[in-house]
């Protein structure tokens, strides 16, 4: 883990074959419920608005990150594998926190990013996600088809996390 990570609180637990292990609910990083669904909407980095019941039906995946984040640089071509393997049934947000839209743009074209971008411009969402006063990216968020809370992560993941975490969220609350 390099100084970004550590001056970050960013953390990651891998099995002795490099895996992320699952973790459920909030697990300390966000204070979102894990059994009522969530309803979230902001504005898309050039796209119409972003509505989280929209998703219904799916696993969805908020990745937050800022573009000046290491380990959200390190993470995002893994993300962007992820989002393009899974088109039918998961769908990939990024979320980005207070920054510009030109710094967002710039990044999204670096990473070729093929999912939507939520732009929480003035911190009102992401504010009270978190818990505490610390802000940690990247932090990725993962729901239920049914909109409910499957599990949160600090700190950067792998694909083979992603993949894991997808199938622990299609099992359903309760399942995993």
């Amino acid at each position: 883990m390099g100084w970004a990570a550590a001056f970050l609180g960013v953390r990651a637990v891998a099995s002795a074959d490099g895996r992320v292990s699952h973790v459920h609910g909030p697990n300390g990083v966000t204070s979102l419920p894990e059994h009522r669904p969530i309803a979230w909407k902001m504005d898309v980095l050039d796209g119409p608005e972003f509505d989280l019941t929209v998703y219904r039906g799916k696993v969805v995946f908020i990745n937050v990150f800022a573009t000046w984040c290491g380990p959200c640089n390190s993470e995002q071509p893994a993300v962007v594998r992820f989002a393009e393997a899974h088109p039918d049934d998961t769908a990939v947000i990024g979320m980005n926190y207070e920054e510009y839209d030109d710094k967002v743009r710039a990044y999204r074209k670096k990473f070729a990013i093929p999912y939507p971008i939520a732009m929480d411009r003035q911190g009102k969402i992401l504010r009270g996600v978190y818990t505490g006063q610390k802000m940690a990216f990247p932090m990725t968020i993962v729901f239920h088809p049914d909109g409910t809370l499957s599990c949160a992560w600090e700190g950067d993941a792998n694909l083979a996390w992603f993949e894991s975490e997808r199938e622990a969220a299609l099992a359903g609350p309760g399942a995993s």
